[in-house]
């Protein structure tokens, strides 16, 4: 079955997190197979170093859990389940914690799916930038062309661009003077700014190599606002039913558009 018509890029924002639980493979998987192959989710770093699927450092919220992840071994948390209880219930009580590895062997080799994996500050913080990069840039290395490597964090990507050649994405935490020159002087591919983040409406984005990604879209309406903003991709954790929103518009205003 062929993929519906897609007008502008969308990003699946700790995958398909509007129904399956964020940042597993259940939400990742989900969110491929209807159509969406940008692929953004998270990475901790537990007490054993190993690079795990995780937004909070805290299991509390996702796994009913109050425990630190980075102060967890992956033996201690395999037995662990993220099925956001408090928002899913019991539909998705089985979902495992799962580890970058796990999702790297989801990524199809020579496919259109890309992944942005975040790396955490909380982790950056409790380990260090060096010792975080030495454990994910080894994983990826066989996937270097389907990989961006995104963070908060400035000198993080600073250096991981200083050890290899891995697409990186800044996440802004400012819209402003200085940040424009960072991200000038770091040249990323990828500048991600929060959708409430941007300048007053009219004035334009900053201009360079780099695309635009702008989270989190409500809505598609707020999608078409952002394209219309200068935005290059439109980050959602319901990307899919946003796709299907702007294909149907598009179908749409195609045949009420006369020909010649």
């Amino acid at each position: 079955m062929s993929k519906p018509y897609v007008r502008h890029p969308l990003m699946a924002h700790r995958g398909y997190a509007s129904m399956h639980p964020e940042n597993t493979l259940e939400a990742l998987r989900a969110a491929a197979e209807a159509g969406v192959n940008l692929l953004e989710f998270d990475v901790q770093l537990t007490r054993d170093h190993i690079p795990v699927l995780l937004h909070d450092e805290s299991l509390k919220r996702t796994a009913g859990i109050d425990r630190s992840v980075c102060q967890s071994t992956l033996a201690e948390l395999e037995a662990v389940r993220v099925g956001l209880p408090t928002r899913f219930g019991d539909s998705d009580k089985n979902v495992r914690l799962p580890t970058l590895e796990q999702a790297l062997e989801l990524l199809p080799a020579n496919s259109d799916w890309i992944y942005f994996i975040e790396l955490k500050h909380e982790s950056l913080r409790a380990f260090g930038i060096e010792l975080v990069v030495d454990e994910v840039l080894p994983l990826i290395y066989e996937h270097l062309a389907q990989c961006v490597i995104i963070s908060f964090d400035y000198p993080c990507l600073l250096e991981v661009c200083r050890r290899s050649d891995v697409h990186v994405g800044w996440v802004l935490k400012q819209y402003d003077d200085v940040s424009q020159q960072q991200a000038e002087a770091l040249d990323p591919d990828y500048l991600f700014v929060n959708s409430q983040r941007l300048p007053e409406s009219g004035t334009p984005l900053w201009r360079g190599a780099w695309q635009w990604v702008s989270y989190e879209a409500a809505d598609a309406d707020h999608a078409r606002a952002l394209y219309a903003r200068g935005v290059d991709i439109v980050s959602s954790m319901a990307a899919p039913e946003l796709q299907r929103e702007l294909s149907q518009s598009y179908l749409s205003d195609a045949r009420d558009t006369p020909l010649g």
